[in-house]
C-alpha cells in the first residue's frame, strides 16, 4: 500500500504450507508452568547457546507476526500506479482462502551469510488443539483497517470465502530433535481423540501433555467439521466390527 496516496496493489501466491518465523522471546514462565503440570517430561529450554533458544513462542503469535503490516525501507520503494513515481509503502501478508488442511512450518533452521554460520533454534513453541484462522484472513484484515465494509477481491466467486469454516483442529505434529547437521524426526498423530507417537517402526499411544511438550517443527490442522465427521465415521466402523 502506498503511504502517500493509499493505493493498494494485491498479489496472489498459491502455497502448500505457511512458513512462520518464531516470534521474539516472551520469557520462560509459561513454559515452566507447563513443565510442572506435565510432570512427565522435560520441556525446559536450553539457554546456554543463545538467547534465541530462551523463552517461548506461540503459534498464534507467529501467525500475528506473519500477517502484521511491515513498512518497507527507503531502498525498497515500489512504483505507485496512482502517483506514477516510486513511493514508500506498507506490505502485509494475509490468507485469502483457507484450505481443508492447513500446514504450518516453523523456521527452526537459520542461515546467516553475514555471520557465516548456520544454527537450529530450539525455542519452545506453544500450539493449540483448536485454532480459529478468522483473524488472519484477508477479509478480516480489511475490515479491521476500513471498518465493516466488504471489499470483494478480483475474480472471487460469491461464496469463495464461505466454502470452508475458519475453525480448525490439530491432527498431526512433526517434531525435530538434534542439531542442524544431525537429528531425528518424530510424528504425533491424532486418531479418534487419541494421540499416537510414530517413531520409525515404533507406534505408541501417548497423552496430550506429551504432544504439547514436543518441539513443534510442523503442525497440521484440519477443518473442524471434517475432523468430527472422520471421527464419527471411525467410531461407526468400530461398532460394525464389534457386531
Amino acid at each position: 500500500m502506498c503511504m502517500a496516496c493509499g493505493f493498494t496493489s494485491t498479489t496472489y501466491d498459491p502455497c502448500l504450507d505457511i512458513s512462520l518465523d518464531l516470534e521474539p522471546s516472551q520469557g520462560v514462565s509459561g513454559k515452566s508452568s507447563l513443565a510442572k503440570s506435565n510432570n512427565s517430561c522435560n520441556v525446559e529450554a536450553d539457554c546456554t547457546g543463545s538467547s534465541q533458544n530462551c523463552g517461548i513462542s506461540t503459534l498464534k503469535g507467529c501467525l500475528e507476526r506473519f500477517t502484521r503490516a511491515e513498512k518497507l525501507g527507503s531502498d525498497q520503494k515500489f512504483f505507485c500506479q496512482k502517483c506514477q513515481v516510486r513511493q514508500e509503502s506498507l506490505k502485509q501478508m494475509s490468507i485469502r482462502k483457507l484450505p481443508l488442511v492447513s500446514c504450518f512450518h516453523i523456521k527452526r533452521f537459520e542461515h546467516s551469510s553475514i555471520r557465516r554460520m548456520s544454527r537450529k533454534v530450539d525455542r519452545y513453541l506453544q500450539f493449540p488443539f483448536s485454532l480459529d484462522m478468522a483473524p488472519y484472513l484477508s477479509s478480516s484484515i480489511l475490515r479491521s483497517r476500513f471498518g465493516n465494509r466488504i471489499f470483494p477481491f478480483d475474480g472471487d466467486e460469491q461464496d469463495a470465502c464461505n466454502e470452508v469454516s475458519s475453525e480448525f483442529e490439530l491432527f498431526a505434529v512433526v517434531t525435530h530433535t538434534g542439531k542442524l547437521d544431525a537429528g531425528h524426526y518424530v510424528t504425533y498423530l491424532r486418531l479418534s481423540n487419541h494421540w499416537y507417537k510414530c517413531d520409525d517402526a515404533w507406534i505408541t499411544r501417548v497423552n496430550e501433555s506429551i504432544v504439547l511438550a514436543a518441539q513443534g517443527y510442523m503442525m497440521f490442522y484440519v477443518q473442524k467439521m471434517l475432523y468430527y465427521k472422520a471421527s464419527e465415521k471411525q467410531a461407526a466402523s468400530w461398532c460394525d466390527v464389534r457386531k
